[in-house]
């Protein structure tokens, strides 16, 4: 009690003026200092107060330690140096700053009333690896001149030092937030003392500083520690801020960098211990072989999720927590500068100097594309539709470009990310409790940040440049002069801070400035605070109008936010009404009009080779699967009516796709659609190829940015459909009686295939020559077809790439026991009990987002099981069943339609999974650190297994496939990619060939696609770039098949590729014309027989591989070669017949 006693003695004296001294309850005493105004008198001063241990030496790449308390009365009276640093917007990258910089400091009025006053913390901007809270760069003097509130700066680690982390507790990173909390923290248990309420507290920064803020909103952990926020120019929708992945895996690049020894393989424990005993300039220099191109990307090391736990800051997504609503809702002030003033912060370094500009040109769209924040591997032919879209010619950066490119980049990276966090924050939050205001700087001042850059605002009309309205609220004399005190700025400073502290003090910025959630329906804008005009004259009026001409197009690539993994943008239609029209040709529109689905429209689009073809998209082949229908059986469309538009493609199905490396939502419900392609010369009825895409039942994509038509249609011998079906639990949930049968996607592609079988002779099709194709799901789908005995009859011949009805994933084991887990995540009330009709009556009224993300809880680890949701036996069901009784069952019995059957396979079918633990070093450890427990779930091993057999299963892979090891290293990469290989496709496979030959005289056929060019999809799979490591991997045919120009860039067409596209599609379209692949004269026929003599080995089939040299880079030959003896493993595991005669 004496030493409360004693601090509000010293609380008395400063307010009379008579001392500044403070002191603080379990630190001790402080002095502080005087500081001149800028237009008023004195204000006081407490500078370099320490508010954490130094993060030094066993403290370096730890989470915060609470400073100690200190001896003596502190001197407070000068400010410490910031944070150590390497500032990539200098132009000589200048390092300084100190590894020993975690103090704050306290600024209040010298003349105070007594009550205490609103706190106004501020963290400093710089791209989270530069920028200092001393008073050169955050200088408090303008807002202090206003005598309303009281200010603190923070310094917080930068760079490495603040956000390094090898995704466990031995570094867990976001140590410059966690750095920010506690000086938060600090200032709730000591501002009083200097005068502050701490139930009065607005954190507010620039950039980095406003994304911080975000953060802050986001984090749990900052719950409670202030009342107001502000982020100015900068929020975590911002493309250049990402929460890294695979953040062990930057740190091992970083510490192999330095050198320490054996980087790839330490453990993270002894890594961590590496790195905080390695020389600070080696660390913060390291980060410079993140560089691309000159400073760019500009931020390298990043926020990180974290494992729960009581000193976390992040542990889940914050865009999803801000787009659903898990936010510290607060008042809160978003602001903004011009479109090309906020674009031109990463063109101007380049622009201002003839070296760099010349450089930045001679790869212009590369360049841009780091400018843009694209993700890593964007194909230069991207970055040219977005400029396309634009009306942008040519490419180069020059004075007569400047402009334009620098509000494409404002546009991208400020405004649209902005509007985007504004928006959906408005759609969910309480704003007449906590007010939401927006401002946008567009004053061109005497003085601008563009300076650091050599260039001034009126050089190119960029008006308020990023970070501009900061020179008008902090005063920064390390880069500029004092603006004159009777000048327009000095007005502007005026008028800024005191919108500011009025805000602190009363949560409201400006009374016609509020923002409501209707103001953004149809892409509408709230009202906002606009500040403009010159150094001749200021402007201030209030605006509602935003150019957001463009934001459709970035609207898809902010709701695909994550790891910076070129899939990440790509492997979705994201730019879907651009492209088509830019691979459509306007001529006159073309029409067909089949008598059951009435009069379409459709275009013409470019070939690959050809000039052009046909293009019916979008054509509805069933009611919209929503309301009631959700989860039912599909419903015919009814004939339509007037003439339909199938010029565009629909929307896919909405999904949560686990192939990327961050799963995202996307997509629509009302999504039954199909595309007809056919060549522009026919001369009589075509055979006809259906297409079902894959990806896990979870996924995929119909639309021709990813299963494009071109290579089919330069051949002018065939007509090919894609269709789209439902997946993940709209397609494939199930009651197990007829309340919800399941199997929706199945039936949803036979329904599509009786379209077909109505229709397609009006396209000029064959109906009596109908192939139907599948990949990987696709390949399962297709195989299931032609075991049901409802598609019979409806198609002709089948090829099945990479997946076949027996594999691990075909069929659920228990649906109706998913059905009321997933019901339960979803937070329906006595889901357990529920009868299935309630029950399906509850899952029909949920929000389909909510559904899909309940889908996660149902993973043992990470994304896996990757395929939840799948298709059922629909037992007791026979009228509309789609499967009656197990697919393996049936192939027992040999009961399939009597068609000719192509299988196909690569030889890395595991990377589908496996890369993506393999390229992600913090994943590989997580998965070593349980390996038995997940390599045992990863195997799917049948129900009924006893844990003895288990184990004995266990013992006998682990040998066989990781030579004893258990871990996942760099001896046992290939053997855990063949394990996934073979159990997932390889075993089922074989088994498909040898009771597909005991049973039927159908023909079968089986190719291997080997064949390894520049681009793979194993890239697709991780955020690094893995293109060719792992050999041909899941997916890589299909590139060879269907243009995917929203995944990869075009082959040149005269390239090796090309040639393969040629040879590969022809395969297919003579299987398609003639019930046998090209050349099948060549091979032995596929039977018992030459199965059984050879134990070695599978019957003939086609390879397509690389040639032996220069003069053969490609070539197709026959082989028998396979890993047979594996497959007796798995049989004796599995206790499956499939090599016995």
């Amino acid at each position: 009690m004496l030493f409360v006693g004693v601090g509000a003695l010293f609380f008395l004296a400063a307010v009379l003026g008579d001392s500044l001294d403070v002191c603080l309850k379990d630190l001790g005493c402080l002095r502080g200092t005087h500081m001149p105004g800028y237009q008023k008198g004195e204000f006081e001063a407490f500078l370099g107060i320490p508010f954490a241990q130094p993060p030094v030496g066993p403290l370096r790449l730890k989470n915060p330690v609470p400073a100690e308390a200190w001896e003596g009365v502190l001197d407070a009276g000068s400010a410490k140096d910031g944070c150590l640093q390497r500032n990539y917007f200098s132009n000589n990258r200048d390092v300084r700053g100190v590894e020993d910089c975690l103090y704050l400091n306290v600024y209040r009025p010298k003349q105070r009333d007594g009550n205490p006053l609103p706190v106004m913390f501020y963290i400093h901007g710089g791209g989270f690896f530069s920028g200092t809270a001393h008073p050169v760069a955050s200088g408090p003097e303008y807002l202090m001149d206003t005598e309303k509130v009281i200010m603190v700066t923070v310094g917080y680690r930068l760079g490495p030092f603040g956000f390094l982390s090898t995704g466990d507790e031995n570094m867990p990173g976001n140590f410059g937030l966690k750095d920010q909390r506690l000086a938060l923290q600090w200032v709730q248990q000591h501002i009083a003392e200097f005068g502050g309420d701490p139930q009065m507290v607005t954190i507010l920064g620039h950039s980095a500083g406003g994304i911080s803020v975000h953060l802050h909103m986001l984090s749990p952990s900052s719950k409670g520690l202030f009342q107001k926020a502000m982020s100015l120019t900068g929020t975590m929708f911002i493309p250049a801020m990402h929460i890294l992945e695979d953040p062990l895996s930057q740190v091992r690049q970083l510490a192999k960098e330095i050198g320490i020894d054996q980087a790839e393989s330490l453990s993270t424990q002894d890594l961590a211990q590496a790195l905080r005993d390695v020389d600070p300039m080696k660390l913060l220099l390291s980060v410079d072989s993140f560089k691309t191109y000159d400073n760019l990307p500009l931020i390298s090391t990043q926020p990180v999720l974290e494992a729960a736990s009581p000193e976390a800051f992040l542990v889940e997504d914050p865009l999803k927590a801000h787009r659903e609503g898990r936010i510290n809702q607060v008042p809160w002030v978003v602001s903004l500068n011009s479109r090309a003033g906020e674009g031109a912060l990463t063109l101007l370094r380049s622009f201002t100097c003839p070296k760099r500009m010349a450089a930045f040109n001679e790869k212009f769209l590369e360049h841009l594309a780091l400018v843009l924040n694209l993700p890593q591997g964007t194909p230069p032919q991207k970055v040219r539709e977005i400029l396309d879209a634009y009306g942008f010619q040519g490419e180069t950066l020059n004075n007569d470009t400047m402009l334009t490119l620098a509000e494409i980049a404002g546009d991208f990276n400020f405004f649209f990310p902005i509007y985007e966090t504004i928006s959906s924050y408005a759609s969910y939050a309480n704003l007449e409790e906590n007010p939401l205001s927006i401002y946008i700087f567009e004053f061109t001042g005497l003085h601008s940040i563009s300076l650091m850059f050599g260039a001034s605002p009126e050089d190119f009309g960029l008006g308020g440049a990023h970070m501009d309205d900061g020179l008008h609220t902090i005063r920064l004399p390390i880069l500029v002069e004092d603006f004159p005190k009777d000048s327009v700025d000095a007005k502007v400073v005026q008028r800024m801070t005191s919108l500011i502290t009025d805000f602190a003090k009363t949560g409201v910025f400006h009374e016609g400035s509020i923002c409501k959630a209707s103001d953004f329906k149809d892409q509408g804008m709230c009202s906002y605070l606009h500040f403009g005009g010159t150094t001749e004259k200021y402007e201030e009026d209030v605006r509602q109008s935003l150019e957001l001409t463009y934001f459709p197009i970035w609207k898809k690539l902010f709701m695909l936010r994550g790891p910076p993994a070129m899939i990440q943008l790509l492997l979705l239609p994201l730019l879907l009404g651009q492209m088509c029209a830019a691979l459509t040709t306007v001529d006159q529109p073309v029409t067909v009009c089949p008598p059951s689905v009435g009069c379409l429209k459709g275009t013409y689009r470019r070939g690959y080779q050809s000039e052009r073809f046909e293009a019916f998209m979008g054509i509805p082949y069933a009611l919209p699967p929503v309301g009631d229908l959700r989860f039912s059986n599909p419903k015919v469309m009814p004939k339509l009516l007037g003439l339909y538009d199938a010029s565009e493609p629909k929307m896919d199905c909405i999904q949560k796709n686990y192939l990327l490396p961050t799963p995202v939502i996307y997509g629509e419900e009302d999504c039954l659609y199909l595309n007809v392609y056919r060549p522009e010369v026919r001369d009589s009825p075509l055979p006809v190829m259906v297409y079902i895409h894959g990806g896990g039942f979870f996924g995929g994509s119909a639309g021709p940015g990813v299963t494009g038509p071109e290579y089919f249609m330069d051949s002018g011998e065939v007509i090919l459909v894609t269709m789209a079906y439902r997946l993940g639990p709209f397609g494939f949930l199930s009651t197990q009686d007829a309340v919800m049968p399941g199997n929706f996607g199945l039936k949803d592609q036979n329904l599509a295939l009786r379209w077909v079988q109505r229709n397609i002779r009006s396209f000029g099709g064959d109906p009596q020559q109908v192939t139907i194709f599948g990949q990987s799901a696709g390949g399962v789908a297709a195989h299931m077809h032609l075991l049901s005995p409802r598609s019979q009859g409806l198609f002709h011949r089948v090829i099945s790439m990479s997946g076949t009805a027996n594999v691990p994933f075909a069929i659920a084991d228990e649906p109706l026991e998913q059905t009321r887990l997933l019901a339960e995540f979803s937070q329906i009330p006595d889901a357990r009990n529920l009868s299935t009709v309630k029950l399906a009556k509850a899952l029909r009224r949920l929000e389909a987002t909510k559904l899909l993300d309940a889908g996660d809880n149902l993973k043992f680890w990470d994304v896996d099981h990757m395929t939840n949701f799948r298709p059922v036996v629909e037992k007791g069901l026979e009228a509309e069943a789609f499967l009656s009784e197990h697919p393996k069952d049936i192939m027992a019995r040999g009961e399939r339609a009597p068609i000719p059957l192509l299988l196909g396979t690569v030889p890395g079918e595991g990377a589908v999974r496996v890369v993506n633990i393999l390229g992600n070093a913090t994943l590989r450890q997580s998965f070593n650190s349980r390996f038995d427990e997940l390599l045992q779930e990863l195997m799917e091993f049948p129900p009924n297994f006893s844990q003895e057999r288990l184990n004995k299963s266990m013992k006998l892979l682990v040998r066989e496939y990781f030579q004893d090891q258990h871990e996942v290293n760099e001896e046992t990469v290939q053997g855990f990619m063949d394990l996934i290989s073979d159990r997932g496709f390889k075993q089922p496979l074989y088994n498909t060939i040898r009771k597909d030959v005991c049973h039927t005289p159908n023909p079968i056929y089986l190719y291997s696609f080997n064949y390894r060019g520049p681009l793979s999809y194993a890239s697709a799979y991780t955020s690094a770039n893995v293109t060719g490591k792992y050999g041909v991997v899941h997916c890589d045919d299909l590139l060879y098949l269907f243009r995917s120009p929203l995944i990869f860039p075009d082959f040149e067409k005269n390239s090796t590729e090309a040639k393969v596209i040629h040879s590969f599609v022809d395969y297919f379209i003579q299987f398609a014309k003639f019930g046998k692949p090209r050349n099948a004269e060549s091979l032995t026929p596929c039977s018992i027989e030459a199965l059984q003599s050879r134990p070695n080995g599978i019957c003939d089939y086609q390879e397509f591989a690389n040639g032996a040299g220069p003069s053969k880079v490609f070539e197709v030959y026959v082989a028998s070669e396979f890993q047979t003896d594996r497959v007796k493993l798995w049989s004796h595991i599995l206790n499956e017949k499939s090599t016995e005669s």
